[in-house]
């Protein structure tokens, strides 16, 4: 790609940034009393399927423009969405980080977030992929590591940065979870927090003292299927990212990524395969 090519792809990436009321991490930080929330999305905080199911009872259908062709994405969004990023606002800034699709984060994004609560979001073109596996850099938020509380359903999201990482339970369809409930009162607990690390400890604390589990014992044991990677499709779930994959898309945050660093390939059980949301990546 020349120059001139990439100088383009970069402004219209930001134009499209600032016309949402996004403000990119690496601007100097607004709220200085704020500790920093990175959230992933699918199956944290939304759940999203790709073809029509009788059996998923979808409350949006979104379409998604990716690379010339039109998608369409039927779209659960996790009970108690909209009160959680309320509540978690007055604390923290909220980032996203997801291994989807830019176009596909930002129509989900504007469906979610109608209020703009959320600061800013990264999508696929800052994660890092290793052998198949995506992991999330958190030194892309541009904040202390002691400030940031980093919740995903994917362990191998933590692959760096186990201290900051907040393991919740995958989100598929189901009206009665209150996972993100139960979350808003831990949060105003770290909020008050020096150093928020190790998230893990602090969250076995806060249950020992108030004598009751966050995420319930059924809640964590959801297992789901894996499935094996598949570099001839487009699925976020099978997809193994090369450096020549890297498209207009990708051009997020890509002066301030760091280097990919060699880690040890993980091996888990994680669900099914969709053509954005995550599954074997995150």
């Amino acid at each position: 790609m020349s120059i001139i090519a990439l100088f383009k792809n970069c402004y219209e990436h930001f134009k499209g940034k600032f016309s949402k009321n996004y403000i990119p991490a690496q601007t100097p930080k607004l709220f200085t009393q704020k500790k920093a929330l990175v959230l992933d999305l699918d199956e944290t905080l939304v759940h999203c399927e790709f073809k029509e199911n009788e059996n998923f009872q979808h409350e949006a259908l979104l379409k998604v423009i990716h690379r010339g062709q039109e998608y369409k994405v039927y779209l659960k969004a996790r009970p108690y969405l909209n009160q959680f990023l309320l509540e978690a606002s007055k604390d923290y800034e909220i980032f996203i980080f997801t291994a989807g699709y830019e176009a596909y984060c930002q129509e989900v994004l504007s469906f979610i977030d109608k209020k703009k609560i959320i600061t800013d979001y990264f999508a696929r073109g800052s994660c890092h992929f290793i052998d198949g596996i995506c992991y999330k850099d958190l030194l892309l938020i541009d904040r202390p590591l002691e400030d940031i509380i980093f919740i995903d359903n994917n362990p191998n999201a933590f692959i760096k940065y186990q201290n900051n990482g907040l393991l919740i339970p995958s989100f598929l369809d189901s009206n009665d979870d209150d996972c993100l409930f139960k979350l808003i009162p831990f949060l105003k607990y770290m909020a008050k927090k020096k150093d928020v690390r190790p998230v893990e400890q602090h969250l076995r604390n806060y249950e020992d003292k108030n004598g009751t589990l966050v995420f319930s014992e059924a809640q964590k044991t959801i297992q789901l299927e894996q499935e094996e990677p598949d570099e001839d499709t487009l699925s976020e779930g099978k997809v193994v990212k090369k450096e020549q994959d890297v498209t207009d898309l990708d051009i997020k945050h890509k002066k301030t990524q760091t280097q990919q660093e060699t880690v040890s390939k993980f091996k888990s059980k994680i669900r099914s395969a969709t053509l954005f949301s995550s599954s074997h990546i995150k």
